[in-house]
């Protein structure tokens, strides 16, 4: 498809201004095979927002670019541009909520004095990654458009008038919360304002240059660091900001806080070059660069359910949302938003994103806008593989890199502390997980989470390769990392009646802490010692503690099965609500279900009891972040209706009219939702956990009918599906790396596969519902002519009685409405997966008949409908055998 906008030109260069109709074309080419991708997806309004905390948060326009992050608010009498610098930190011994951290960098205003204006609106274009204000005042059509720029480094804001000389405006940055422990000043001088100044906490030294380029009119410095510009015809403002900080191990190794960024250069230079650089190319040069890198980013992915754009303002279809208004429209918005704000917030060479992503307007930011690494980063993370962005993981590698150092000396101190026996005299530990960590500061061991923050840290990289499978990036990035952090865990678990169990150990922010084996640990240092494992054999190492690696992973003991079915949190739980809170915000013993690979189609039984913790934690929550996890979690367990449930609650409730995600209806904005939501939504559409590409595995019915290209899964294959009354039509993947292509869909089998210049495909079929193919690098697949299936529904509510017999039970259960038969199975104790006990069982009961009765003190017994076409339920009907 060829990519056109509606953007101002530039009369910079002499010629006459433009009209507000007058628009220039450009092109770029995305590749996308659906028409419906030109669908446009944007926020607007018709009003600008409120010039308040509460309209920053609830109405203001996000951008960014990594280098800072913006909130354009619109206005028509005085716009206002906050502008947030994620390296300004501020530190003090507040506790609570609103605490010293990051610092709102600049407020800037433009003064335009137009105050009687008609046919208003304000837009955020996501298709092209730039925001427009347009309106008339006394017969004028005024249009400003502004894109933040990774290439370029800055923010360029274009102001327009459809008459000669008919724009005039101030131009007013300002510098917020001078006082204690923050000093600054502003200057104007030619067509330049310079604003700089010192945080104290950590001696940070911050500028911020704003370039005024006007067409025609005059203009003018005042003493006040003011720009005025008067009867103009157009006019270009460019904003570089910057600090001396570095992502340098010296910031973290440096104890007293004054001295970690000494000798660093001062960011006058550098945010000088910045401007001068943009400002030598024309308004048309920074746009084309612009848009070249964000739709190489944003274009790759498309989710189409058919919706149609709105007639109302964004606000309007918020509100309506939760009543029974559901959009479609609003349900694909926001699942690119998601992708938006990742490509605004985490770029090569800046800091990743916190707490807020990008933005804060505050001087006590929530939380301090830190980096919480007991789901918060990850949560940020979530999206960036599976939606196509995985370059943008490069932001977290690089802060990764610089706080390690400490990490380690932490790693050696723990060791000693906890399991001397194990300690490398020499340092050689490895690294242990922090919780939370800042630009400046990453503190030693919290009670609030387990050290499990480190391998799921390692999670992150080893996905970094799993859905890239470039052996460069698991070379040098990932297999280091996760190496040292299993050479930290495997020092650091103690042997406790035959496993081997983190202790201390905590489930993250449960009030039980400093116990022994959390789930949380387990599962985590389970999963990064797996893919250690894997990694080695791929790279061909042999590293000397690989050995230790492969004789301690049977032993880490990662799952245990409560008695009423559940996956457990804590060792010593027996039921579900035993012990903490049953329906906490974190679901931290479901991790290997969700993001990790431990829970699958491979292991049902524990898929089952995964279900059954879901269940139980039930609805109660209206954290954002949690209702985000949620989604991602019930599509594992192949539950589309549950899975859509929560993104429904999370849009009619969380999400403002700006879509920032309100954390717990403060209103409180934390960004996690946002990427959560569209990795969410990535799970329902595509999963690939047990490398199996399984499209469309948990399609709630509301979406029966749409589309999507470029999702990414694990062996680097990019993925597209067309559905329709809830069946599949037709299905692409392009096979980047050349890898062998798993694929699971019901009747696959049965299908018609090409490539892509229509050669036929040869395939193994290991069952009607799933084939593999040797795929060749650049080659695309494409699946259409899938039989209809017609799924079997399940049968429910087992029940498990004794009878009179010894050694025998009788398991009875509600019929399916269309089932031929039943096949009973049966999981023991923590089994992971089940063993077919009877078949073809034509009655709703059955009697079990086995001395393991009372050989086993538990036992999850299982029950699914069979069809006419022999295929199984999707579900089934489960209960727990507990031995009297």
């Amino acid at each position: 498809m060829i990519f056109s906008a509606t953007i101002q030109v530039s009369a910079q260069n002499g010629n006459s201004a433009t009209s507000l109709i007058k628009k220039t074309d450009f092109n770029v080419a995305i590749q996308d095979n659906n028409e419906n991708s030109k669908k446009e997806l944007k926020l607007w309004y018709n009003k600008p927002a409120p010039n308040s905390n509460e309209g920053w948060i609830n109405r203001s326009i996000p951008m960014g670019n990594g280098y800072m992050g913006a909130n354009v608010f619109g206005g028509t009498e005085t716009e206002r541009i906050q502008i947030t610098e994620n390296s300004l930190y501020d530190w003090g011994k507040d506790r609570g909520l609103r605490r010293r951290g990051l610092n709102n960098f600049s407020e800037v205003y433009i003064d335009f004095k137009h105050t009687n204006t008609t046919d208003y609106k304000q837009e955020l274009n996501l298709n092209k990654g730039i925001s427009f204000v347009e309106y008339k005042q006394d017969g004028v059509e005024y249009s400003r458009e502004y894109f933040t720029s990774y290439p370029d480094k800055v923010m360029v804001v274009r102001l327009n008038a459809s008459k000669k000389g008919a724009l005039s405006f101030t131009l007013r940055p300002t510098i917020p919360f001078i006082g204690e422990g923050k000093s600054g000043s502003v200057s104007a001088n030619g067509d330049l304002i310079t604003l700089s100044g010192v945080m104290n906490y950590y001696n940070i030294k911050f500028e911020g240059q704003f370039k005024v380029i006007p067409d025609g009119g005059t203009m003018g410095a005042t003493k006040n660091g003011k720009i005025k510009v008067s009867d103009a015809n157009s006019a270009v403002i460019l904003i570089a900001v910057g600090t001396n900080y570095q992502l340098d191990s010296q910031v973290f190794l440096t104890d007293d806080p004054t001295k970690k960024l000494e000798g660093f250069t001062d960011p006058h230079e550098k945010v000088t070059n910045y401007i001068e650089a943009a400002a030598k190319k024309s308004f048309e040069e920074l746009l084309t660069n612009h848009q070249t890198d964000y739709v190489s980013l944003y274009g790759r992915v498309n989710f189409n359910l058919g919706a149609v754009e709105p007639t109302i303002p964004t606000n309007e279809l918020i509100d309506a949302y939760p009543t029974g208004g559901s959009s479609k429209y609003l349900e694909e918005l926001a699942f690119q938003y998601g992708r938006y704000m990742l490509i605004c917030s985490s770029r090569k060479g800046t800091l990743p994103p916190h707490l807020q992503g990008i933005w804060n307007v505050y001087d006590r930011a929530p939380w301090s806008s830190q980096y919480l690494h007991d789901t918060n980063v990850q949560m940020a993370y979530a999206p960036v593989f599976s939606a196509n962005l995985p370059e943008l993981f490069e932001s977290y590698v690089d802060y990764f890199n610089t706080f390690e150092p400490r990490q380690r000396l932490y790693a050696t101190q723990y060791i000693k502390q906890y399991n001397s026996s194990q300690l490398d005299p020499n340092g050689d530990n490895g690294w242990s997980g922090p919780f939370w960590s800042n630009p400046y500061n990453v503190p030693g061991k919290s009670p609030v989470a387990g050290f499990g923050t480190g391998s799921w840290i390692g999670l992150l990289f080893w996905d970094y390769y799993d859905y890239t499978r470039d052996e460069s990036i698991l070379a040098n990035k990932v297999y280091p990392v996760i190496y040292e952090q299993a050479n930290f865990v495997s020092r650091f678990v103690t042997n406790t009646n035959g496993v081997l169990l983190a202790k201390p150990s905590s489930s993250p922010e449960q009030k039980l802490r400093n116990t022994v084996g959390t789930t949380f640990d387990q599962q985590m240092f389970y999963e990064n010692h797996h893919n250690t494992i894997k990694s080695a054999k791929i790279l061909g190492r042999t590293d000397t503690r690989l050995s230790t690696y492969e004789s301690q992973l049977p032993l880490l003991d990662p799952i245990q099965v409560g008695k009423s079915g559940q996956i457990k949190e804590f060792r010593q739980e027996g039921f579900f609500d035993d012990i903490g809170d049953p329906n906490h915000r974190h679901t931290s013993m479901l991790l290997g279900l969700y993001p990790g690979q431990l829970i699958n189609d491979e292991t049902p039984a524990w898929l089952d009891a995964a279900r059954i913790s879901l269940i139980k934690r039930d609805h109660k929550t209206n954290i954002g972040w949690a209702r985000a996890e949620r989604i991602s979690m019930w599509a594992r367990v192949h539950d589309g209706e549950e899975a859509y449930s929560y993104y429904k609650e999370l849009l009619g409730e969380n999400y403002l009219h700006n879509l920032f995600n309100d954390h717990r209806g403060d209103p409180l904005f934390q960004a996690d939702a946002n990427y959560g939501a569209t990795a969410g939504v990535a799970e329902i559409l595509l999963q690939s956990q047990d490398y199996v590409i399984s499209p469309l595995t948990a399609l709630p019915k509301s979406w029966s009918k749409g589309s999507y290209t470029g999702l990414l899964a694990r062996g680097n294959f990019e993925v597209s599906a067309e559905w329709s009354k809830g069946q599949a039509n037709k299905f692409e993947v392009f096979s980047k790396s050349g890898e062998v292509l798993e694929f699971r869909y019901p009747n696959i089998a049965k299908a018609m596969i090409k490539t892509s210049d229509g050669k036929k495909v040869e395939f193994t079929e290991k069952d009607n519902d799933q084939v593999s193919i040797q795929t060749i690098a650049g080659k695309t697949y494409i699946i259409n002519a899938i039989p209809e299936y017609i799924p079997v529904s399940s049968p429910s509510k087992l029940k498990i009685e004794n009878t009179t017999i010894e050694n025998q039970i009788k398991l009875s259960w509600k019929a399916s409405k269309d089932a031929v038969s039943y096949n009973i199975y049966c999981a023991i104790g923590n089994a992971p997966n089940y063993k077919l006990v009877a078949s073809k069982i034509v009655n709703t009961d059955f009697i079990y008949t086995n001395t393991d009765v009372k050989q086993y003190s538990q036992m999850t017994f299982k029950v699914v409908a069979v069809g006419n076409d022999g295929r199984e339920s999707d579900k089934g009907t489960t209960a727990i055998y507990l031995l009297p």
